[in-house]
């Protein structure tokens, strides 16, 4: 298969020096780019610039800061060749700095220019565009409207209700065919339990490490 997979976290600056960012190392995606390549199928890996390296050398490698960045070299792919899946596990940010108030000053928030420092900073956030809901399009567009998405969900001690909801929000607004969950309370140096489920939220798959997930992912792929 031709498999396309985003992995690590966005930055996402507020000035040429500052940024916000979450907790996402990549390692996840780098060992499934990696195991899926030993295997022989044909990996494009979109990393952060910041995240964990796959090692394989087969494997395209396309790095990335900004979400911006990322959903352009995604639809870059995806639009101008068939890939056969899609595994989106990179941590996009929900918010992005929109505008910053320094000294009584409101400026667009910009990767151009340091800001003054040494006075309350105020920044605004606006959500950003959920990358996740136009992979079928772009699969489409580059000649693959059957190609499979497989998107992540990561929870921090969520019960079962928020679990659900979690879950049942992605389905619908992305309408991927398999959403891969975790929860961040349950993931240690040595686990990283995951399940696998379908859009009707039936779980697939389970297990305790990313070289299990690796394997189950081929295996609904």
């Amino acid at each position: 298969m031709k498999i396309l997979i985003t992995g690590g976290g966005c930055r996402e600056y507020i000035d040429s020096v500052r940024f916000v960012t979450n907790s996402s190392s990549g390692r996840t995606s780098a060992q499934i780019a990696d195991s899926l390549a030993a295997k022989g199928h044909e990996i494009t890996l979109i990393a952060a610039s910041s995240a964990i390296k796959a090692k394989e050398s087969s494997i395209n490698m396309i790095l990335f800061e900004t979400g911006a960045e990322l959903s352009e070299a995604i639809k870059a792919e995806l639009t101008s060749s068939p890939y056969d899946a899609v595994i989106h596990a990179a941590a996009v940010s929900d918010y992005v700095p929109d505008t910053v108030t320094v000294g009584g000053e409101t400026i667009k928030a910009s990767k151009n220019g340091k800001l003054h420092s040494g006075g309350e900073m105020t920044v605004t956030f606006r959500p950003s565009p959920k990358i996740a809901d136009s992979l079928h399009q772009w699969a489409a567009e580059g000649g693959r409207a059957n190609a499979k998405v497989v998107c992540f969900k990561l929870t921090s001690g969520a019960d079962e209700t928020e679990k659900n909801r979690a879950v049942t929000s992605l389905f619908s607004h992305s309408k991927a065919d398999f959403v891969v969950y975790n929860d961040l309370s349950q993931i240690t140096p040595s686990k990283h339990p995951f399940k696998i489920l379908n859009g009707k939220g039936e779980c697939l798959t389970e297990g305790e490490t990313n070289a299990e997930l690796a394997e189950k992912l081929e295996e609904v792929l």
